[in-house]
């Protein structure tokens, strides 16, 4: 049995005080959102901090980077993951919708919590057309 880190564990009471499922720090509807949310990731409960955006606003934060690959690699929905230390990992959530608001929130964070092949790393859902 795996124990709870210290920060995901505060995390934890602090939803708890809130009666809430997780924190955005984002006044919506907004193309960008900061979202901190728990979850399961490789047998241990984590603190998801997301980035949930739109696809449109990625590519434009690419093209201020003046990153062609980078952009070119935003055409399809994804999820990333970056390493986490102590329970706590980034993700990044790209959607290709006009607008994030707290119904896209709520379905994400139930997409991730129910992902099973979530991994470190970038996942790309692109269809056949892409």
């Amino acid at each position: 049995m795996h124990s709870i880190f210290p920060e995901v564990e505060a995390f934890k009471t602090q939803l708890e005080i809130l009666r809430r499922d997780f924190i955005c720090n984002t006044r919506l509807p907004d193309v960008n959102a900061s979202v901190s949310f728990l979850g399961q990731f490789q047998g241990q409960a984590v603190l998801w901090n997301m980035n949930l955006a739109t696809l449109h606003h990625y590519r434009l934060a690419a093209v201020d980077a003046k990153s062609t690959t980078q952009q070119r690699n935003l055409n399809c929905p994804f999820i990333e993951i970056n390493a986490g230390f102590e329970g706590v990992y980034q993700i990044r959530v790209g959607l290709d919708l006009a607008v994030i608001d707290e119904p896209v929130i709520k379905k994400s964070i139930i997409m991730i919590r129910n992902y099973r092949r979530l991994a470190i790393g970038k996942i790309e859902f692109c269809s056949g057309n892409s």
